[in-house]
């Protein structure tokens, strides 16, 4: 439950989950698809909207661009958002924009992909305190994930397994409410491949960050599809399941291999 009288610092604390979820998406996604290491821009925007089960309605655009190096074993980028957060409900409006935080991320293919169709991937990702927390576009601390990743492929189809940890330095808020210094995350997808396009379903699971608020329930549908050698599309809708993830998610990215 929060202050009544301090609403503000409220949905400020909800909107600042919308911003956390982003590393477990980081985590979750991977290039890999270089034979040899090869560099590699992203661009992309999205947005994010919901109200985690109270009348305040947080909605998060975001902007990103990232340059990244990597083949078919191991995969590094680093990614820059630029945010702009609008809230409304509850008897307020307010927005603000500026840059987010800083998000570095290497993978690891500990086990190509054998002859059976089994691989095994890890990752690591850090967020760095970039972005501006007076106006509740990042948390000023500084958060480490990591994950371990296994897909099982036959032919067209893949299936994965995910699980990982997000760890947080102590956040200090407003609210009655207790933070949490880390939250597990998990997920299970399923992927087609055809030529030259990559569909994929998948379901993810994350803790809960606030103390008495349910934790992310979400699926979502991605695409993946290479218009040429040096040029891929992609594409991502996400479905909120609890009150502890945004209602629903999209984004669009291009991918360029100079």
């Amino acid at each position: 439950m929060h202050d009544c009288c301090s609403p503000k610092p409220y949905s400020r604390s909800r909107a600042l989950w919308i911003v956390m979820g982003v590393i477990a998406l980081v985590l979750a996604s991977t290039c890999l698809k270089a034979s040899e290491p090869a560099l590699y821009l992203e661009g992309g925007l999205g947005r994010k909207r919901g109200d985690f089960g109270t009348p305040i309605v947080s909605q998060l655009s975001v902007a990103y661009g990232a340059v990244g190096y990597a083949s078919s074993t191991f995969d590094l980028n680093v990614t820059l958002p630029v945010l702009r957060l609008d809230v409304q409900g509850g008897g307020q409006s307010d927005s603000a924009a500026g840059l987010g935080d800083v998000l570095i991320r290497g993978i690891r293919r500990f086990v190509p992909e054998t002859d059976s169709g089994f691989a095994f991937d890890g990752g690591l990702a850090l967020k760095l305190p970039t972005a501006n927390s007076d106006k509740g576009l990042g948390t000023g601390k500084t958060d480490v994930g990591g994950f371990l990743a296994a897909h099982q492929r036959w032919d067209r189809l893949q299936i994965s397994l995910l699980g990982g940890w997000i760890q947080s330095a102590s956040m200090n808020n407003a609210t009655t409410q207790t933070t949490r210094s880390g939250i597990y995350t998990v997920g299970a997808g399923l992927s087609y491949y055809m030529d030259r396009t990559k569909y994929s379903i998948a379901y993810e699971a994350r803790g809960s960050q606030y103390s008495g608020v349910a934790g992310a329930r979400e699926v979502s549908l991605d695409v993946f599809h290479l218009l040429g050698q040096r040029l891929a599309l992609k594409g991502s809708f996400i479905a909120g399941l609890s009150d502890g993830s945004p209602k629903t998610s999209f984004g669009l990215g291009v991918v360029y291999w100079p």
